[in-house]
């Protein structure tokens, strides 16, 4: 009974290796396969908008579509001229830095805690001009 139960937790460590091993390495090779293009078809981008949906622009012939493409459809979006599209030797913008994102997200942050400092120090000089009952105080009594 012991030898089984020991056999049985080798075959699962076995098998859980094999799995974490081939999507560790064997499914990023085949993902970076490309199938040999013979037809005149050719998706040029395609663009991740959530878990399960994207965007496709293929080229057919001369002619360059948009394609938005879901688990239960791929639907027809529009037709995009040559004009519209980037030339193939031109990069994409760089990304904004970090580090100025950061010290403007700092700057507004002191900003607004300095406007809250500001009203609650307006708030308490209200309250110490009220008497008990909420009322102002008439400081201008003989």
């Amino acid at each position: 009974m012991f030898i089984e139960a020991v056999k049985m937790m080798l075959a699962l460590a076995v098998v859980i290796f094999l799995a974490w091993w081939s999507i560790r390495y064997l499914l990023p090779r085949l993902q970076t396969l490309t199938p040999a293009r013979t037809g005149a078809m050719t998706v040029i981008e395609r663009v991740s908008l959530g878990m399960r949906t994207s965007l496709c622009l293929v080229k057919v012939g001369e002619r360059y579509f948009l394609i938005g493409v879901t688990p239960a459809s791929m639907e027809y979006l529009a037709e995009v001229s040559e004009d519209d599209l980037p030339e193939s030797g031109t990069e994409p913008p760089d990304p904004p830095d970090f580090a100025e994102i950061l010290a403007k997200s700092k700057d507004k942050v002191n900003m607004f805690r300095s406007q809250l400092k500001e009203r609650s120090g307006r708030v308490q000089e209200r309250k110490d001009t009220e008497n008990d009952h909420g009322q102002p105080e008439d400081n201008y009594r003989s």
